[in-house]
């Protein structure tokens, strides 16, 4: 799937020209503003930062949605404009790391630092899910379970949806010892490359790819699922939790149907 980069209002913003295309308002911000709450403190900051965003999607919602996220499994179904609590910036659903809606003029936030951003778009059905998949979200299989969630909420069927897997933490930069290699290679170890041996205590593993595979046993069709092949840890336009340590900021994988 191609990806662009593109400027406004100052800040370089990643847009899907596909998804765009089938309807889906999207973009992704980059390292050069931070949208989490936990990293950077000033409210009225994320408020521009995310208005910028707007500005990128075309239009302001009637409401943001966002997930308190806590690298769980939990999905909700966003159907009315009263959900969750209040946020400054709209509202959010306390512990929940993926979010599905038909609803026109709302969008839906999540956050990430070197995890998985998941994009599900129905195009038959209009129908899209965003979805925070972590290292412990992708051994939950949250994003398998996103695709059954529309397929029970919304009848909507594999061969309509496209996937978008985004930029995180790249196949060569995610380090981790036997205690998390080994739970992965005992749910997905017949993925081939899955899981690699770097040294006696070090493994590499390869969320991007794992998480395609989710996304095939859910019923999507291989040509309809794209990896964005961009590292966040190797790649300074983004932030990285892994390579900034104390110093992280927060990107923001943004969707919406206008």
């Amino acid at each position: 799937m191609e990806h662009i980069f593109v400027s406004q209002n100052g800040h370089q913003f990643l847009i899907f020209p596909e998804l765009i295309k089938a309807g889906l308002s999207i973009c992704m911000t980059t390292g050069d503003m931070d949208v989490g709450t936990s990293t950077n403190g000033d409210i009225e900051s994320i408020r521009n930062n995310l208005k910028y965003a707007f500005d990128v999607l075309g239009s302001e919602p009637k409401l943001l949605y966002n997930g308190y996220q806590e690298h769980t499994d939990n999905l909700e179904i966003i159907n009315s404009l009263d959900q969750g609590l209040v946020s400054p910036y709209g509202r959010y659903i306390p512990s929940t790391d993926g979010l599905i809606t038909d609803m026109t003029k709302v969008c839906l936030l999540t956050r990430f630092a070197d995890c998985v951003p998941i994009v599900l778009f129905d195009i038959k059905n209009k129908v899209h899910a965003n979805i925070h998949s972590g290292w412990k979200g992708t051994l939950l299989k949250i994003g398998e379970k996103g695709v059954h969630a529309m397929k029970r909420n919304f009848n909507s069927k594999g061969e309509d949806i496209i996937a978008l897997i985004g930029p995180c933490i790249g196949r060569d930069d995610f380090e981790v010892e036997w205690d998390v290699a080994s739970r992965f290679i005992d749910i997905h170890g017949h993925i081939p490359e899955a899981v690699r041996k770097k040294n006696e205590r070090k493994f590499l593993v390869d969320l991007q790819l794992i998480n395609r595979e989710l996304l095939l046993n859910a019923g999507i069709k291989e040509h309809n699922i794209h990896i964005i092949p961009i590292s966040t840890f190797s790649d300074n336009r983004f932030h990285s939790y892994r390579r900034d340590q104390a110093s992280y900021g927060l990107m923001g994988m943004l969707t919406m149907i206008k």
